[in-house]
């Protein structure tokens, strides 16, 4: 959408060789994370990912608390860190997000993530959410969420759950495509496909089931309201065969 890349500010190459260089030097980083820093690793301007902060200055500030204990840089390299808690109710931050640099998906570009609070972490303590199988997966539902579904007015949103047979993610991709829509800029996994058709100027995203979500999503959005309601119409005929059955 227009104006949604404003403010983005690139992290400098100075920046992002000091972020990698306790996890083994710039080749640690995924590539899709090192392609992110270059864009937006300063700022993100307008555009909220998280309740914390992506920016690498805070990260690399907070890095210059020498005297605490870390995570074993060979293994997790933290790229969000969380709020101070609005309400005080825990006395720390918000959780922090982590890249689990063993956990390299099969082309090398990104990895596994999980989200944690940092001294849990080291201590082995309490249990790491996934919110999203990998840093790709994460940014394309947030960018998505943010700009297009979280857009006034957000009823105009819709949310279908496809229930969890295992060929729902297929079966909503296969009509989706039927109906005209195609892959975004964005790119998809397996987990995570966002969709588009420039004729009813509409996107869609298709989230397959999680460990937290035992269910497909399916989101869709339409530039008007007349747009939206022909979708809805077809979708409302169709619902058996996108859930796979």
């Amino acid at each position: 959408m227009p104006g949604s890349t404003q403010g983005f500010e690139p992290a400098t190459a100075d920046q992002i060789a000091a972020l990698a260089k306790p996890h083994g030097g710039l080749h640690a980083l995924p590539r899709v994370y090192h392609e992110f820093l270059e864009t937006m690793g300063a700022s993100t301007g307008s555009l909220r990912l998280t309740f914390g902060t992506t920016s690498i200055s805070a990260l690399l500030e907070d890095r210059e608390e020498s005297q605490r204990e870390r995570p074993d840089a060979r293994r997790y390299l933290k790229f969000t860190m969380g709020d101070e808690d609005e309400y005080n109710t825990t006395g720390r931050r918000d959780t922090d997000d982590f890249f689990e640099l063993f956990r390299p998906t099969p082309d090398g570009r990104d990895a596994a993530i999980i989200r944690i609070h940092e001294e849990d972490l080291i201590r082995g303590k309490g249990k790491a959410e996934h919110p999203f199988p990998t840093f790709s997966d994460w940014l394309r539902t947030l960018i998505i969420s943010r700009v297009v579904f979280g857009a006034e007015p957000k009823e105009q949103t819709r949310y279908y759950d496809l229930e969890s047979k295992p060929d729902a993610p297929a079966k909503a991709y296969e009509f989706l495509t039927r109906l005209g829509f195609s892959l975004t800029e964005l790119g998809a996994s397996s987990t995570v496909t966002p969709l588009e058709h420039a004729g009813y100027g509409a996107i869609s995203l298709i989230n397959a089931p999680t460990a937290s979500i035992p269910s497909t999503g399916l989101r869709l959005r339409a530039r008007d309201k007349a747009q939206q309601r022909i979708l809805e119409e077809v979708i409302s005929d169709h619902e058996e065969e996108l859930s796979g059955g």
